[in-house]
C-alpha cells in the first residue's frame, strides 16, 4: 500500500487557487464519473447543498455556467464516492483519501479511553516514534478545537441572555456540564496568564492537560480525571494571581 503521493487527488482534480468554488463538471471529468449524478447528489446533501452555487466556467469552448462546489466541502464530498467508479489511473489516491479522512475524523471524534489505533495507524505498542508524536499532536489540537466549539456556545448563548460576561453563569448552555466547567477553567487560567505575559497561553493549558492527565478530549470525561484536571487548574490560577505584574515591554 502506498501512504503518500505528493500530487495527491485534490492535486489530481487541478483546483484553481484563486477561485473558492470548483466546478463539479469539471472535476467529474477528472475523474471519469458521471456529472448530473453527483450535481443530483450534491444537491440532496444538506452539508455540500449549503455550499453549492452556479459559477461561471470554461468548458474548453466558451464560459458556461456550471454548478460549482465551494473547495472547503470537496474533501467531503471526495469522501462520499465510490472508489471502483472512477478511472483507475486515480483510484489508489481517491482510496488512501478516504482512509486518511477516516483515521482524521477518529482521532478527532475519539472519545476519552479509547485506543489511538485507527485504518492507518496500528496499536500503541505498535507505533513509532513519529506516529506517537503525530498522536499526541492530534490530541492537543482536539482540545484546542473543543475548546474554541465550546468557547462559542457559552458566548453566543450568553449574547442571547444579554449577560455582560459570556458563558460565566450558564450550566444549561452545554449538554455536557462537566465539558463547560473544564473549558470555562481553561479559559480563566489561559487569560489570567496572558494578562502577564502578553501572548497567547491556550497552548500552555492543553499541553498541561494532555501530558499530565492524558486528556485528549473534553467529551464524556470520567469524574476522577476531572476532578483532578481542575484541581491543577485552580493550583496554577492560583499561583499566576499570586505572581507580580512583569514590566512593560519597551
Amino acid at each position: 500500500m502506498k501512504f503518500f503521493y505528493t500530487a495527491d487527488i485534490i492535486a489530481e482534480l487541478e483546483l484553481d487557487p484563486n477561485q473558492t468554488y470548483a466546478p463539479i463538471r469539471l472535476m467529474c471529468e477528472r475523474l471519469d464519473i458521471p456529472a448530473p449524478a453527483q450535481e443530483r447528489r450534491v444537491k440532496a446533501h444538506r452539508i455540500l447543498a449549503s455550499g453549492a452555487r452556479q459559477v461561471l466556467a470554461d468548458d474548453g469552448f466558451r464560459e458556461v455556467r456550471m454548478l460549482g462546489l465551494r473547495v472547503d466541502l470537496i474533501p467531503l464530498w471526495l469522501t462520499t464516492l465510490d472508489a471502483e467508479a472512477v478511472t483507475p489511473a486515480l483510484r489508489p489516491k481517491l482510496e488512501l483519501w478516504q482512509a486518511e479522512a477516516a483515521s482524521l475524523l477518529w482521532q478527532a471524534a475519539r472519545p476519552q479511553g479509547y485506543g489511538s489505533e485507527d485504518v492507518l495507524l496500528p496499536e500503541r505498542h505498535l507505533q513509532t516514534p513519529a506516529e506517537i508524536s503525530y498522536v499526541s499532536a492530534q490530541g492537543l489540537a482536539n482540545l484546542s478545537r473543543q475548546q474554541m466549539l465550546i468557547e462559542r456556545q457559552l458566548d453566543a448563548d450568553a449574547r442571547e441572555r444579554g449577560n455582560a460576561q459570556p458563558g460565566e453563569d450558564a450550566p444549561e448552555d452545554i449538554d455536557d456540564p462537566n465539558a463547560a466547567t473544564l473549558a470555562r477553567t481553561v479559559r480563566r487560567v489561559a487569560h489570567a496568564l496572558a494578562e502577564r505575559t502578553r501572548r497567547n497561553e491556550y497552548a500552555g493549558a492543553y499541553s498541561g492537560l494532555f501530558r499530565q492527565f492524558g486528556i485528549t478530549s473534553y467529551r464524556r470525561m470520567p469524574r476522577g480525571r476531572l476532578h483532578e484536571a481542575m484541581e491543577w487548574l485552580e493550583r496554577w490560577h492560583g499561583d499566576i494571581m499570586g505572581e507580580p505584574e512583569p514590566p512593560p515591554d519597551i
